[in-house]
């Protein structure tokens, strides 16, 4: 099959979850002998890579409103597709579903992959979210297949719409080796002695809640942050403000060097307002890392009982459960080990992979 991806920023992942699941997919079944190409956003001068690990690669220039940019890559990620008689033409993102209507004039499948809930980002104006909710729906008929992440999610969808999209997971790659001491010195790290997050620094994502219960905390533990916003800093700003000295933000960390740093993490915090299956939140539950969630249910549905969790948007009872946490290192030890076996178990991306070539064979060979 020819497999187009569109939608994302693209590959190698630099971004977020679609980004991660993309490469993931992607290069895996090229491996397997399909035809596969991710359209890919740029800032600056336009990349020199036209492949990687054999898939093929294509650019569009971002713009710099938030709200314009993904409709303007996405239309133009689509004419390219359509140009190049795509069998299948994967989208991304909740509000790519008017632009599935181009690849049915030359009698391509489409299928979108939505990312949960996103009319309730307080970041978005009001609307927006006004926009995406009323749209919802139009994302379940429109595509050929519509598929969702999250259990919790596909439950929303159907009593809503009396209609559910499909159900496929993320995954994570199980690496338990040990980390690279040189990484952590780098960044002024000690190895088990830090609590870590990683993540988009957007409102939803609740940092603010982690950043003010470890400011309540006497402890020699530090709290790192990984990411930032591409299109407003005004919320790093904000919890750069408020942080204590124990913090430390490192701003953009990819591959190796990210993997090192959260396997020297002594606990891995998520605690996030929204969310669907957290790509990050697997990857340190694959790295062997204790995790601690919000109670929201698509964090509960990742983690399974593999994980410990507290009242989300509560900052003090995000306190005392760190507070807990620090003071029982065999508890946290021992659910390292249940995070691993649940990851094994629920989410592998050779499996997702063999899913997402089911239902594209199904759209192609469907009579």
């Amino acid at each position: 099959m020819k497999i187009v991806y569109v939608g994302t920023m693209g590959i190698p992942a630099r971004y977020g979850g679609f980004e991660t699941c993309v490469e993931e997919v992607a290069t895996r079944l090229s491996r397997k002998g399909h035809e596969i190409i991710v359209y890919c956003g740029y800032r600056g001068s336009k990349p020199q890579l036209k492949s990687y690990k054999n898939v093929q690669l294509e650019y569009v220039k971002c713009l710099e409103n938030k709200f314009l940019d993904f409709p303007f890559r996405e239309f133009a990620s689509t004419i390219g597709a359509l140009s190049g008689a795509a069998d299948i033409i994967h989208f991304y993102g909740s509000d790519a579903w008017p632009f599935v209507f181009l690849p049915r004039v030359v009698s391509s499948k489409t299928v979108l992959t939505l990312d949960g809930m996103v009319w309730k980002r307080a970041s978005y104006p009001m609307w927006v979210r006004k926009t995406l909710s009323f749209t919802a729906r139009f994302a379940l008929y429109l595509p050929h297949a519509t598929i969702v992440d999250s259990k919790s999610v596909q439950e929303w969808y159907r009593r809503s719409f009396n209609k559910s999209p499909i159900y496929v997971p993320y995954g994570a790659n199980i690496d338990l080796s040990k980390p690279d001491e040189t990484i952590l010195l780098k960044n002024d790290l000690r190895n088990k002695i830090y609590v870590l997050f990683v993540g988009r620094l957007v409102y939803e994502k609740g940092v603010h809640y982690l950043v003010e219960a470890f400011k309540q905390l006497k402890t020699d533990f530090e709290l790192v942050i990984i990411g930032g916003d591409p299109y407003n800093s005004e919320y790093e700003q904000i919890l750069r403000k408020n942080a204590n000295r124990n913090t430390k933000f490192l701003g953009y960390v990819y591959g190796k060097d990210y993997e090192n740093i959260c396997k020297g993490a002594y606990l891995y915090v998520t605690p996030s307002t929204l969310e669907g299956t957290s790509p990050a939140l697997l990857t340190a539950m694959a790295l062997g890392k204790c995790v601690l969630v919000s109670d929201i249910p698509e964090n509960l549905e990742t983690i399974g009982n593999a994980g410990f969790s507290f009242r989300h948007a509560d900052s003090e009872d995000l306190k005392e459960k760190l507070q807990y946490l620090f003071k029982n290192p065999r508890l946290v030890e021992q659910m390292q080990e249940k995070a691993v076996t649940h990851v094994k178990k629920n989410y592998d991306w050779d499996i997702v992979t063999i899913q997402l070539e089911k239902i594209y064979s199904s759209l192609i060979y469907k009579q």
